[in-house]
């Protein structure tokens, strides 16, 4: 997809309102077709509030839209202190369980266990007899993408990898397996550096680690300088509110086109420097005093 254009400005520096009033979310990581659709497992990291959340959320709509295959996104935020192996299998499962109950597609929604369904097997293929299950059961292929993966503790982050990579190379082993045909796992941090940092020392992290299911890391590529005049001129069409064409340039210099940065500034200077006076014109010192 092309990116958005720049917005134009009059003399006065006046951002012309459009009819657009979001940013396009899915263009910022432009691989992402070609690992679904290759059947590969990826990471996707990114600094806190660049908008991962909101990437996964629109991607998963967009493959069910599409209708190709199934996709359900899973958030693993409440498992971040969860040392515990069996409980934290165990709830890695019940968070899945929860996420297709509560998909917004009939087919997926249909396949939860029942609450109390949830079997009680090893911990060591519980996930993999999850995935498993939902793979076979499905009359399409599953994507599916864990959220804040990269909050797993060591002790459960071995085996959650491990049981996602029996279940990848058993796909398309001599007696095939119905397991997912693509996965993400999204975080902060490369769950790489995670695996290394948690292994222990006579755990060498070769060819035999779990985690090189991975075809490549990907990440959010942060606005560009054209995103950034879009965004802004989102709070003008709003409110009237105009910043000048120095001042979109001081943001992208400061920012550099960091998600969280671009925001953040425009709202020291809204709400602390101005205090949601939105008659005055926002400057390029206003921009440099909230930087």
């Amino acid at each position: 997809m092309d990116r958005p254009q720049p917005k134009k400005f009059n003399t006065t520096g006046v951002c012309v309102p459009s009819k657009h009033y979001m940013l396009p979310v899915l263009p910022r990581v432009p691989a992402i077709d070609d690992m679904v659709e290759g059947e590969f497992y990826f990471i996707l990291h990114a600094p806190r509030q660049s908008g991962k959340t909101t990437y996964i959320e629109a991607l998963t709509n967009k493959i069910n839209s599409d209708g190709q295959y199934y996709a359900f996104d899973c958030s693993l935020d409440g498992l971040r202190f969860t040392t515990d192996v069996e409980k934290g299998i165990s709830s890695i499962v019940a968070l899945i369980n929860t996420a297709v109950k509560t998909s917004d597609v009939p087919v997926l929604k249909s396949l939860g266990y029942p609450d109390d369904g949830i079997p009680k097997s090893d911990p060591s293929v519980k996930l993999f007899n999850m995935l498993n299950y939902l793979s076979a059961e499905l009359d399409k292929e599953l994507a599916v993408f864990f959220d804040e993966a990269d909050c797993l503790t060591g002790q459960v982050l071995i085996p959650f990898l491990s049981q996602i990579r029996n279940g990848y190379l058993r796909r398309h082993g001599s007696v095939s397996t119905k397991f997912p045909r693509s996965m993400a796992l999204i975080g902060m941090r490369n769950i790489r550096d995670n695996l290394v940092r948690v292994r222990p020392e006579d755990q060498a992290v070769g060819l035999a680690s779990p985690f090189n299911v991975k075809k490549e890391s990907l990440t959010l590529a942060n606005f560009t300088q054209a995103e950034i005049q879009t965004l802004y001129c989102q709070h003008t069409e709003a409110t009237g509110q105009v910043f000048t064409q120095d001042a979109i340039e001081r943001a992208w210099y400061w920012s550099e086109g960091q998600p969280w940065l671009v925001n953040a500034i425009a709202g020291e200077i809204v709400v602390k420097q101005l205090r949601n006076d939105f008659s005055t014109v926002i400057s390029e010192s206003n921009i440099d005093q909230a930087a």
